[in-house]
């Protein structure tokens, strides 16, 4: 059986949602098999793709970079989940099933005003992150939001200091590679502001390691 079946996340803070990460990665911390624009079905197992579900299942809303979106055009989301998809160019493909599905549910985020779709929360040039998750509490209703990545969103939302919790699935292969993607990227933080985490579940399904972390804070 997949982990988290009965997954439930806890009560937000104040002024924004309980925020988590979920990834998969290979044991040399890679998310990907290939480039940053292909695929990654491969690098998890049919348990790990089961395991995001239920995660998924525990949220109320979705969050992705745009690049996530257009590396992966069969992505879908059940009808009850907002996604939100984060971009700066705009170049995401609007006859995707992200925002066919449930039109009224998918929403983007970036500091352009002239994309062609009604649901878009603009970042400001600031990228005011805070302010954000703020709204998405007091005006769309999250209560959880789950990033699937990619490194740099989830980078992002570690550099505000806003994430709860984090889920890793550690798949049994290697990719190597000095420029391949990791679980964040981003620029790296000062010693003194390094995040720790408590491990707070870990079980071992065939060859792959499904980990839980919450913020020590």
């Amino acid at each position: 059986m997949a982990p988290y079946l009965h997954l439930k996340f806890p009560s937000p803070p104040d002024g924004r949602p309980w925020i988590a990460i979920n990834m998969v990665s290979t044991i040399d911390g890679k998310i990907v098999t290939g480039t940053r624009d292909e695929p990654v079905q491969d690098l998890g197992s049919d348990v790990d793709h089961k395991a995001m579900r239920h995660i998924e299942h525990a949220a109320d809303a979705v969050i992705i970079g745009a690049g996530v979106l257009r590396s992966t055009p069969k992505l879908w989301y059940d009808a009850r989940l907002v996604r939100l998809v984060v971009t700066r160019s705009g170049n995401v493909d609007f006859t995707s099933r992200f925002f066919t599905d449930v039109p009224e549910k998918a929403w983007i985020i970036s500091d352009r005003n002239d994309l062609p779709w009604p649901n878009l929360i603009n970042l400001g040039q600031g990228s005011d992150w805070k302010g954000l998750l703020s709204k998405a509490r007091e005006e769309l209703g999250i209560r959880s939001l789950l990033s699937e990545g990619g490194s740099e969103l989830n980078a992002t939302l570690l550099h505000t200091d806003c994430v709860d919790e984090l889920f890793l699935t550690l798949a049994p292969k290697i990719k190597l590679g000095r420029d391949v993607p990791t679980y964040a990227g981003g620029d790296p933080l000062p010693r003194e502001q390094v995040q720790n985490y408590e491990l707070y579940s870990f079980q071992a399904v065939h060859d792959e390691i499904f980990a839980r972390y919450r913020r020590r804070r």
